[in-house]
């Protein structure tokens, strides 16, 4: 049986860009699909190894749920970051152009006033 390396599990507002970054992606509305998704992951023959859930959905998953996650041998189930929240405006403009140069090897202006790097 060969497993995957990794899946996140994310809103839909987040799924295009893990997806676009080549990571094996479940996307989730809400803490109860995240669950839904989490136990698919983890009953299914092709289990990842590393399961990253939203730091929303897991923390909605509640602590009972969390220690079983944590006490798990064969997966790691972990808390993806909320971001910096004092992120400068634009900020996320900026690591979106760097992870698309990185995928696609070219480096280019998202705005259109903007230089190409």
């Amino acid at each position: 049986m060969e497993r995957s390396p990794a899946t996140v599990i994310v809103p839909a507002r987040l799924a295009d860009g893990y997806r676009l970054a080549g990571v094996r992606t479940e996307q989730a509305e809400d803490s109860a699909a995240a669950g839904a998704a989490l136990d698919r992951l983890l009953a299914g023959h092709d289990r990842p190894s590393v399961i990253a859930v939203h730091h929303v959905f897991l923390r909605e998953l509640g602590s009972r749920r969390q220690q079983r996650l944590a006490e798990l041998g064969s997966v790691l189930v972990v808390e993806l970051p909320e971001g910096a929240a004092d992120e400068a405006p634009g900020g996320s403009t900026e690591s979106l152009r760097d992870l698309l140069a990185r995928a696609v090897g070219y480096e280019f202006a998202i705005d259109p006033g903007e230089e190409t790097r």
